[in-house]
């Protein structure tokens, strides 16, 4: 069994996604217990792939192709382009033992632009902060504690 996080999904409503500062940090807040949840209560789970890009990278679109054909796996599908922002992920990892493996997604700006301007209005991220998140991308290492890095290009992802 596959567990897929993705703070997006704690911020769709039935009246389509609602983003707040409030909102967003009690979906962050919301897939770290999961985390925890899925990592304590299933001896079964093989492997974190953390999925680091820009809105609009295509991050996504990998975890639902992947998910097809990996089994055992949690997917933490967030933008996570700093190092900071990956480390508690990796603690929990660490803390139980699972590898953790970056899944890094290589897609230009521009398209990553293009992308977002094709999705639904209330999905539709601003250009400006699309923008600073793609330029603040910390490279993953393995000092990190990742025990494989994975780049994806365009050309290689399923979109």
């Amino acid at each position: 069994m596959n567990f897929h996080i993705n703070p997006d999904h704690y911020l769709q409503t039935a009246q389509g996604r609602i983003f707040s500062e409030a909102s967003n940090r009690l979906a962050w807040q919301k897939c770290y217990a999961d985390l925890q949840h899925y990592l304590s209560s299933s001896s079964a789970i093989r492997c974190i792939y953390l999925l680091v890009g820009a809105q609009g990278s295509g991050k996504t679109s990998w975890v639902k192709h992947k998910m097809q054909v990996q089994t055992d796996c949690i997917f933490f599908d967030a933008i996570l382009v700093k190092k900071s922002e990956r480390m508690p992920i990796l603690q929990y990892a660490q803390q139980f033992d699972i590898p953790c493996v970056a899944v890094c997604l290589m897609t230009p700006l521009q398209q990553c632009l293009e992308r977002n301007r094709q999705r639904p209005t209330d999905e539709i991220v601003n250009t400006a902060a699309l923008r600073n998140v793609y330029h603040a991308y910390e490279q993953p290492t393995l000092d990190e504690g990742f025990t494989d890095i994975l780049f994806i290009t365009p050309e290689l992802n399923v979109q």
